[in-house]
Protein backbone atom coordinates (compact mmCIF):
# COMPACT_ATOMS: atom_id res chain seq x y z
CA UNK A 1 0.00 0.00 0.00
CA UNK A 2 1.53 3.25 -0.94
CA UNK A 3 0.52 6.87 0.99
CA UNK A 4 0.13 10.56 -0.29
CA UNK A 5 0.03 13.41 2.06
CA UNK A 6 -1.66 16.74 1.20
CA UNK A 7 -1.05 19.52 3.62
CA UNK A 8 -4.00 21.72 2.35
CA UNK A 9 -4.31 25.89 3.42
CA UNK A 10 -5.47 27.07 5.39
CA UNK A 11 -5.06 24.97 8.45
CA UNK A 12 -2.89 22.47 6.89
CA UNK A 13 -4.83 19.56 7.74
CA UNK A 14 -3.15 16.76 5.88
CA UNK A 15 -5.20 14.88 3.39
CA UNK A 16 -3.92 11.41 2.67
CA UNK A 17 -4.28 9.02 -0.09
CA UNK A 18 -4.31 5.83 0.80
CA UNK A 19 -3.95 3.56 -2.36
CA UNK A 20 -3.03 -0.07 -3.55
CA UNK A 21 -0.41 0.72 -5.64
CA UNK A 22 -1.10 -2.82 -7.79
CA UNK A 23 -5.12 -2.09 -8.60
CA UNK A 24 -4.87 1.72 -7.99
CA UNK A 25 -7.81 1.61 -5.66
CA UNK A 26 -7.38 4.54 -3.13
CA UNK A 27 -9.62 5.85 0.09
CA UNK A 28 -8.79 9.68 1.02
CA UNK A 29 -8.55 10.69 3.88
CA UNK A 30 -9.87 13.67 5.90
CA UNK A 31 -10.33 16.12 2.56
CA UNK A 32 -9.73 18.87 4.23
CA UNK A 33 -10.19 21.82 1.46
CA UNK A 34 -9.36 22.64 -2.21
CA UNK A 35 -11.10 19.48 -4.42
CA UNK A 36 -8.92 20.78 -7.49
CA UNK A 37 -5.95 19.88 -5.90
CA UNK A 38 -6.87 16.97 -4.51
CA UNK A 39 -8.80 15.81 -7.80
CA UNK A 40 -5.17 16.75 -9.58
CA UNK A 41 -3.69 13.83 -7.71
CA UNK A 42 -6.28 11.69 -7.91
CA UNK A 43 -5.51 12.09 -12.27
CA UNK A 44 -2.22 12.28 -12.14
CA UNK A 45 -1.51 9.17 -10.32
CA UNK A 46 -4.48 7.10 -12.26
CA UNK A 47 -6.48 6.78 -8.56
CA UNK A 48 -9.88 4.73 -8.37
CA UNK A 49 -11.36 6.32 -5.21
CA UNK A 50 -13.51 4.27 -3.75
CA UNK A 51 -13.66 5.72 -0.07
CA UNK A 52 -13.89 9.04 1.00
CA UNK A 53 -12.83 8.42 5.30
CA UNK A 54 -13.39 10.88 7.64
CA UNK A 55 -11.81 10.44 11.19
CA UNK A 56 -13.90 12.93 12.82
CA UNK A 57 -16.41 15.84 11.57
CA UNK A 58 -14.44 18.92 12.03
CA UNK A 59 -14.93 21.62 8.77
CA UNK A 60 -11.15 21.73 8.69
CA UNK A 61 -11.13 17.61 7.78
CA UNK A 62 -14.25 17.14 5.44
CA UNK A 63 -14.31 20.76 3.60
CA UNK A 64 -14.04 18.88 -0.12
CA UNK A 65 -16.04 16.09 0.82
CA UNK A 66 -18.93 16.53 -0.91
CA UNK A 67 -17.13 17.50 -4.15
CA UNK A 68 -15.05 14.37 -4.49
CA UNK A 69 -17.98 12.44 -4.35
CA UNK A 70 -19.45 14.01 -6.65
CA UNK A 71 -16.20 14.17 -8.62
CA UNK A 72 -15.04 10.53 -7.98
CA UNK A 73 -18.37 8.69 -6.71
CA UNK A 74 -16.57 7.14 -3.79
CA UNK A 75 -19.00 6.46 -0.51
CA UNK A 76 -18.42 8.51 2.76
CA UNK A 77 -18.04 7.02 5.79
CA UNK A 78 -17.57 8.04 9.38
CA UNK A 79 -18.43 6.66 12.88
CA UNK A 80 -21.83 6.50 13.44
CA UNK A 81 -21.29 8.54 16.62
CA UNK A 82 -20.48 11.63 14.48
CA UNK A 83 -23.43 11.52 12.25
CA UNK A 84 -24.99 14.78 14.34
CA UNK A 85 -21.70 16.78 14.40
CA UNK A 86 -21.68 16.53 10.79
CA UNK A 87 -25.08 17.40 10.07
CA UNK A 88 -25.15 20.45 12.31
CA UNK A 89 -22.53 23.37 11.38
CA UNK A 90 -22.70 24.72 14.77
CA UNK A 91 -21.23 21.70 16.25
CA UNK A 92 -18.37 20.87 13.71
CA UNK A 93 -17.70 24.51 13.76
CA UNK A 94 -17.98 25.25 10.75
CA UNK A 95 -19.38 28.78 10.63
CA UNK A 96 -16.67 29.71 13.22
CA UNK A 97 -13.99 28.60 11.07
CA UNK A 98 -15.52 29.24 7.38
CA UNK A 99 -18.09 31.77 8.08
CA UNK A 100 -20.30 29.94 6.63
CA UNK A 101 -22.29 26.40 7.37
CA UNK A 102 -20.98 23.53 5.76
CA UNK A 103 -22.55 20.48 6.71
CA UNK A 104 -22.29 16.07 5.20
CA UNK A 105 -24.22 13.35 5.18
CA UNK A 106 -22.23 9.83 5.14
CA UNK A 107 -23.11 7.17 2.80
CA UNK A 108 -22.67 5.10 5.59
CA UNK A 109 -21.66 5.19 9.52
CA UNK A 110 -18.86 3.03 10.87
CA UNK A 111 -18.94 0.91 14.40
CA UNK A 112 -15.53 0.20 16.29
CA UNK A 113 -13.69 -2.80 14.58
CA UNK A 114 -15.10 -2.32 11.23
CA UNK A 115 -12.81 -3.29 8.65
CA UNK A 116 -12.48 -0.87 5.29
CA UNK A 117 -11.27 -2.38 1.96
CA UNK A 118 -9.06 -0.88 0.05
CA UNK A 119 -7.46 -2.96 -2.56
CA UNK A 120 -5.09 -5.51 -0.95
CA UNK A 121 -5.26 -2.85 2.46
CA UNK A 122 -7.74 -3.73 5.22
CA UNK A 123 -8.24 -0.70 7.43
CA UNK A 124 -9.52 -1.44 11.16
CA UNK A 125 -11.86 1.21 12.66
CA UNK A 126 -10.15 2.10 16.01
CA UNK A 127 -12.83 4.37 18.01
CA UNK A 128 -11.09 7.03 20.63
CA UNK A 129 -13.35 9.89 21.43
CA UNK A 130 -12.11 12.62 23.07
CA UNK A 131 -11.00 15.09 20.42
CA UNK A 132 -15.02 14.74 19.47
CA UNK A 133 -17.26 12.00 20.49
CA UNK A 134 -16.80 10.07 17.28
CA UNK A 135 -13.19 10.40 16.21
CA UNK A 136 -11.53 7.27 15.37
CA UNK A 137 -8.41 6.31 13.62
CA UNK A 138 -7.72 4.08 10.61
CA UNK A 139 -5.52 1.39 11.34
CA UNK A 140 -3.43 -0.73 8.82
CA UNK A 141 -1.95 -3.53 10.83
CA UNK A 142 -0.64 -5.82 8.24
CA UNK A 143 1.91 -2.52 7.10
CA UNK A 144 2.28 -0.96 10.31
CA UNK A 145 0.44 2.47 9.82
CA UNK A 146 -2.26 4.80 11.54
CA UNK A 147 -4.03 7.37 10.37
CA UNK A 148 -4.70 9.29 13.64
CA UNK A 149 -6.68 12.12 12.51
CA UNK A 150 -6.82 14.64 15.29
CA UNK A 151 -5.91 12.24 18.52
CA UNK A 152 -2.68 11.87 18.05
CA UNK A 153 -0.05 14.63 16.57
CA UNK A 154 3.78 14.56 17.19
CA UNK A 155 4.45 15.49 21.02
CA UNK A 156 1.20 15.99 21.81
CA UNK A 157 -2.99 15.76 20.95
CA UNK A 158 -5.75 17.06 19.39
CA UNK A 159 -7.36 20.01 21.46
CA UNK A 160 -10.63 19.09 23.68
CA UNK A 161 -12.35 22.19 24.30
CA UNK A 162 -14.51 21.69 21.13
CA UNK A 163 -18.14 20.68 20.94
CA UNK A 164 -18.86 17.08 21.88
CA UNK A 165 -14.33 16.95 23.25
CA UNK A 166 -13.46 15.36 26.35
CA UNK A 167 -9.87 15.53 27.63
CA UNK A 168 -10.00 12.52 29.54
CA UNK A 169 -11.56 10.54 27.17
CA UNK A 170 -8.99 11.66 24.62
CA UNK A 171 -6.24 10.24 27.08
CA UNK A 172 -7.92 7.04 27.92
CA UNK A 173 -8.37 6.49 23.92
CA UNK A 174 -4.39 7.53 23.86
CA UNK A 175 -3.24 5.32 26.18
CA UNK A 176 -5.67 2.16 25.95
CA UNK A 177 -6.49 2.23 22.28
CA UNK A 178 -3.11 2.77 20.37
CA UNK A 179 -0.77 3.16 22.77
CA UNK A 180 -1.53 -0.71 22.87
CA UNK A 181 0.22 -0.96 19.41
CA UNK A 182 3.75 -2.29 18.32
CA UNK A 183 6.19 0.55 18.99
CA UNK A 184 7.12 0.66 15.08
CA UNK A 185 3.37 1.55 14.07
CA UNK A 186 3.85 4.73 11.70
CA UNK A 187 1.48 7.26 12.74
CA UNK A 188 0.31 9.95 10.19
CA UNK A 189 -1.79 12.50 12.04
CA UNK A 190 -4.28 15.28 10.78
CA UNK A 191 -1.71 18.14 10.92
CA UNK A 192 2.16 18.32 11.17
CA UNK A 193 4.94 15.85 10.74
CA UNK A 194 4.38 12.08 10.96
CA UNK A 195 5.60 9.66 14.12
CA UNK A 196 5.49 6.43 15.49
CA UNK A 197 4.27 4.82 18.48
CA UNK A 198 7.23 3.64 20.39
CA UNK A 199 8.17 7.67 19.72
CA UNK A 200 5.39 9.14 21.30
CA UNK A 201 4.90 6.59 24.21
CA UNK A 202 8.81 7.61 25.19
CA UNK A 203 8.37 11.49 24.69
CA UNK A 204 4.72 12.48 24.51
CA UNK A 205 4.31 14.65 27.65
CA UNK A 206 0.59 15.15 27.60
CA UNK A 207 -0.17 11.44 27.88
CA UNK A 208 0.67 10.53 31.30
Amino acid sequence: MKIISAPIPPYYTNTYFYYDENTLEAAVIDPGDNPEKLMTIVKENGLKVKYILLTHGHFDHIGAANEMRELTGAKVLAHEFEDELLKNADMNISILGLGKALTLECDKLLKDGDIVEVGEGRLAVIHTPGHTFGSICFYDEKNGILFSGDTLFKGTTGRYDLPTADGPSLFTSIKNRLYILPDDVEVFPGHDVKTTIGWEKANNSMVK
